[in-house]
């Protein structure tokens, strides 16, 4: 009897050690299927970096093929450009008959053809509008025009660096960021919009038909000037100032000694941009300035000419357009290394 329970005794320790090790053995064991996991793995992964090569393969194309892209577009419209001034160079020496026998290449030789340079001389004794029976002809538009543009520009740009310079050196100001808020909402609203009431107000002021009045009236401090000489002032260090206000020097003092300084190219730019977007302007003239007419205005006016034989004819009123554009071409020529290259420099560069 006792040999029988320590030989039970001596089995049930053998199973339970035999139970131990088998399931130490499967804890050990790799489960089922694991190869089919680490393969599904590596698969994956090498999915992966495929993937990543090939978007890194198309970026690479991507960044070859835009540049090339974007030239050849570039070039295109340049050579379109150059084309059409091309083609109303030639035909603005041509006579009537010779136009319309051959409106695309250069004047023909004959009779009535050949290069007729009176052409501008005619255009410009055109140029003129009639305000109350009184002709006011192309060298008192030429006048007016420069007036207009070179004195609205000034003002716009002077005032822009002004408003500009505040919003941008003074913003930990509460004020000042309110004001921020509504300057955009203003860049935003239609001009439109407030077309009548401009009249109106002119009118009231007794600022209507009058230069002057017209170029404070534009000096609105706000728009596309703003917004660069805004940038130009937040690139420049407010060192600076405090360097001058420990010396002294008040706010004015600050801005127009020491700060406006470095920005004077950035100046120069706008004011030539602003003048040449007010030298192209005729409908300023033909609402605000009616007894002030420009040359754009009297450029506008070629288009109701048909009464006159003279100047009626294609080749004449592409004359005076050309003539309009002579100055301008002139003005961005001189300065055109300034146009192109002082927007991308900062403030400090400038």
């Amino acid at each position: 009897m006792v040999k029988k329970m320590k030989k039970t005794f001596s089995e049930e320790v053998r199973d339970k050690k035999r139970e131990e090790e088998l399931s130490a053995a499967a804890a050990t064991a790799e489960p089922f299927g694991a190869d089919t996991t680490a393969e599904a793995a590596v698969l994956t992964k090498d999915t992966d970096i495929s993937v990543s090569v090939a978007k890194k393969v198309l970026r690479k194309i991507g960044r070859a093929i835009f540049p090339s892209v974007a030239y050849i577009l570039v070039w295109l419209w340049c050579l379109l450009f150059l084309a059409v001034l091309f083609w109303a160079i030639i035909n603005s020496f041509k006579s009537y008959y010779n136009f319309y026998i051959d409106p695309l290449w250069f004047p023909k030789t004959g009779k009535g053809m050949g290069w007729n340079f009176s052409n501008y001389l005619k255009a410009f004794n055109a140029l003129q509008v009639v305000r109350e029976s009184k002709i006011i002809g192309a060298p008192q538009m030429l006048l007016n025009s420069l007036i207009y543009a070179g004195g609205s520009g000034v003002l716009s740009v002077i005032t822009a660096c002004l408003a500009s310079y505040v919003l941008a050196k003074y913003s930990y100001l509460k004020w000042v960021r309110s004001l921020w808020v509504i300057v955009l909402i203003t860049n935003y609203l239609p001009i439109s919009v407030s077309l009548s009431a401009n009249i109106k107000m002119l009118t009231d002021l007794g600022l209507y038909d009058s230069m002057l009045g017209i170029m404070f009236w534009q000096c609105g401090a706000f728009g596309y000037i703003f917004l660069i000489y805004y940038a130009t002032w937040k690139s420049v260090s407010w060192s600076y100032a405090e360097a001058a206000f420990i010396d002294g020097a008040g706010h004015f003092r600050t801005m127009l000694l020491i700060m406006w300084p470095m920005t004077r190219t950035i100046f120069g730019v706008l004011f030539i941009q602003q003048f040449i977007s007010l030298w192209n302007d005729y409908m300023t003239p033909i609402i605000y300035l009616p007894s002030y007419p420009n040359l754009s205005y009297g450029a506008y006016q070629f288009q109701f000419t048909a009464a006159n034989p003279d100047v009626a004819t294609v080749p004449i009123q592409i004359a005076g357009l050309l003539l309009l554009a002579i100055p301008i071409f002139v003005l961005f020529m001189i300065f055109r290394n300034k146009i192109m290259g002082s927007l991308t420099l900062g403030g400090l560069k400038g």
